[in-house]
């Protein structure tokens, strides 16, 4: 089980790199571009999957036993806090998405009532 977690750890360090490499390519790309909406969706995607890393490196190490479990937790919380406080004006493909996902999720739930039109009853004229 210790190699599952070593394995684990390796990978997390390999997408830690990736994502330095690309937050290095976003701060030369200019702002308002194509390639910075596109580097700046897979920087947040790289972000999440670190954060998401740590958390899962935690419990995974909370049930093997493992002393500093609990930190790679706490890591990854506070990562995940600065992630979503230091990046709301990013110009990815995620900014502003979850104002339209609220949306649609209300207008899929408000109960829509239908009133008959006037023109489905029977006209006086013609009977």
């Amino acid at each position: 089980m210790e190699s599952v977690s070593s394995v684990f750890s390796m990978l997390l360090l390999a997408v830690i790199v990736f994502e330095t490499v690309i937050n290095m390519r976003v701060r030369q790309a200019v702002r308002g571009s194509r390639q910075r909406y596109l580097l700046m969706t897979q920087r947040r995607i790289l972000s999440w999957t670190v954060n998401v890393g740590f958390l899962l490196q935690g419990i995974i190490g909370f049930f093997l036993g493992q002393p500093l479990a609990v930190v790679s937790v706490i890591f990854g919380v506070c990562l995940a806090y600065l992630e979503i406080k230091n990046h709301k004006d990013d110009d990815d493909w995620f900014n502003g998405r979850m104002k339209k996902i609220w949306k649609s999720v209300r207008k899929a739930f408000t109960v829509r009532i239908r009133v008959p039109s006037p023109s489905s009853a029977p006209s006086p004229v013609f009977g």
